[in-house]
Formats: C-alpha cells, structure tokens, sequence
C-alpha cells in the first residue's frame, strides 16, 4: 500500500522555490527605486567586466560623472523631487556714507546737519551683513537678511546747528553715534526663460531701527531713536552658463536686483549687481563666492526724522549653499 502523502513533497517544493524567485527581484527593485543613486553610471559596465576596464573607463567617465555631482549637487540634500534648497552667508561691504539728516525735537526744533561734514561720521567703513535664503519648487524663494550697521564720530563741528533741540555753536567738541539696525523679510518669484536665464518680481519688508546720539563736551546729549516699517517691490535677473566642461564645477553666474517704493512720506531704494561662482564642496554643498556692489538709499521723512542718506560701495559674499 502506498503512502497517502507520498506526491504532495515535490509539489511543495517546487511552489516554494517558485515563489522566492518571483519575490526575490521585486523586493530589489523596490530597493533600487526607494534609494536611487545621486551619480551617473554606466549601464554597459557589468560586475565582471568593471575590475579589467577600471584604468580606461575612469579617465573617460571620472569627468562625466563628477560633472554630474557638481551639477545637481545644489538642492538634493532637502529634497530633490521638488528643488528645494537652502543658504546661508555673509558679505563684507566697503561701503561709503553719505547725506544729511535733520532729527527735530517735539517743539520741532531742528536742522539739516551733513553725516560727515557736520557730525564728524566716519565717510568710508566697512559693514557687515547676514542672510539666509530657503528656495521651494525651484519658484519660490524666502529671505531673511539683518544688516547691523554703525558709525562713530568725534571732532568739533564747523558751523552752528540744531540737532533734536540740542544747540551746537561752531568749534563745538562733539561726539557721534549712527546706529541703522534693519531686518529685511522678502520674497522672490521666479520664471524661468531658457535653462540659463531666471527672472521676476521680489518684495520686501524692511524693520529699521533708526538710532542717533549727539553730545557736547559740556555734557548735553541728545539721543533719538525710532523703529518704522517700510514695503518695497523690484525685480531680479539672474543668469547661470550652461554647466558644461568646467563650468560644471565653477558654477559662474551673474546676477543683478533692485528695489523701491515710497510710503508714508519716507522712499526706499536698494540695488545690487553681482558676478560669482558656486563650486561643490561636498556632494549636498556648494560654497559660493561673489563680488558686487549695492546701494541703500533712504530718503523723505517720518515722523521727527528727515533723511536723505546713502550707503554704497562694492562687497564680497561668502555663503553655504545646501
């Protein structure tokens, strides 16, 4: 008599080795799709045939798949699907003063006095900003800049003035302080025209606190200080050269942006033009470096302060680019 069971073995493994090779592929594949490589390879290039032709397809395909890195490195880190990228950096500006100010007191008594001439600030010095920049969907870009901003001055005014109700007689020893703290939120839109050409409209809001100290050697001081918020509108330009050749690792561009608007009695203006280059430090970093020059012009009144001031002059910018 023959064993009930005696067939059933093979069929089941024969379904067993069935379903683990049917598995098995689909399981690697999902691996493969879940954790994508961030650099080129050959598709050509098996595992037995990679070790023979190392020393060949190296010179060849080293400069390839590096241009490949450097060109995308910019914005993966985040997320890659959707562009998103992130900055952080500062810029040393070599910067010039110049203008008048006329501060009155609350009995309205007060003159224009010239920054340099009249107050003794210094006319040339060198500021410092601090930004950081968040791009998303390769549209949109959210700033935040703090530019804290100082000069100090002493000496003996050349002629009579007025400054906030407190009377200065010509060769009068004073001492002066300008602090101009501000805190720009902005926003950028951008449209792409091409692969190499990116423009649009931007936005800001700068917080400004405007601080001024006067003093005498005889004691009198007079020290005034405000805080107001002023919108601005502009455009920007940015061009990047196709990243081809070395262009894929020095990432030259050139970029330019401006700003303005009048309200309240008070007008703002900035503009800047830069040149620079953005070479990958890492695969996810790129160090950027640029060259340029800006100006930040304030003119009108608000309040008790009257300004027709202008800082200018060329600046380095030093940044990480995630």
């Amino acid at each position: 008599m023959r064993p009930r069971g005696q067939h059933s073995i093979p069929w089941a493994i024969i379904l067993a080795v069935v379903l683990l090779a049917t598995t098995i592929p689909a399981s690697a594949w999902d691996l493969a799709q879940k954790y994508p490589s961030k650099v080129r390879t050959s598709a050509n290039d098996s595992p037995a045939t990679g070790t023979a032709s190392a020393g060949i397809a190296s010179r060849n395909s080293s400069l390839g798949d590096w241009e490949a890195a450097a060109g995308r490195s910019r914005g993966e880190i985040l997320c890659p699907k959707r562009g998103y990228a992130f900055s952080i950096g500062m810029r040393p500006v070599f910067s010039s003063l110049i203008g008048s100010t006329k501060v009155v007191s609350r009995g309205g008594e007060g003159a224009y006095l010239n920054l340099h001439g009249h107050l003794r600030l210094p006319a040339e010095k060198t500021l410092w900003d601090f930004y950081s920049h968040v791009k998303m969907w390769e549209k949109i870009a959210v700033r935040l800049e703090y530019l804290p901003w100082k000069w100090t001055g002493a000496g003996h005014i050349p002629a009579d003035g007025n400054f906030a109700g407190l009377l200065m007689r010509k060769d009068d020893a004073i001492h002066s302080d300008l602090n101009l703290t501000s805190l720009v939120m902005g926003g950028d839109y951008e449209v792409s025209f091409g692969r190499d050409l990116v423009f649009g409209p931007n936005a800001d809001l700068h917080i400004i606190k405007w601080s001024q100290k006067v003093s005498k050697a005889t004691g009198e001081t007079a020290d005034f200080s405000q805080t107001f918020l002023q919108p601005a509108i502009g455009g920007h330009l940015r061009y990047d050269p196709p990243n081809t050749g070395y262009f894929s690792w020095f990432k030259p561009f050139v970029e330019a942006r401006f700003s303005w608007m009048s309200f309240d009695g008070l007008g703002l203006s900035t503009w800047d033009m830069a040149a620079g280059i953005a070479p990958p430090v890492s695969r996810n970093v790129d160090a950027g470096f640029r060259l340029g020059y800006k100006q930040w012009k304030l003119e009108g009144n608000r309040n008790r302060l009257f300004a027709d001031v202008a800082v200018e002059g060329p600046y380095m910018d030093f940044s990480l680019q995630f």
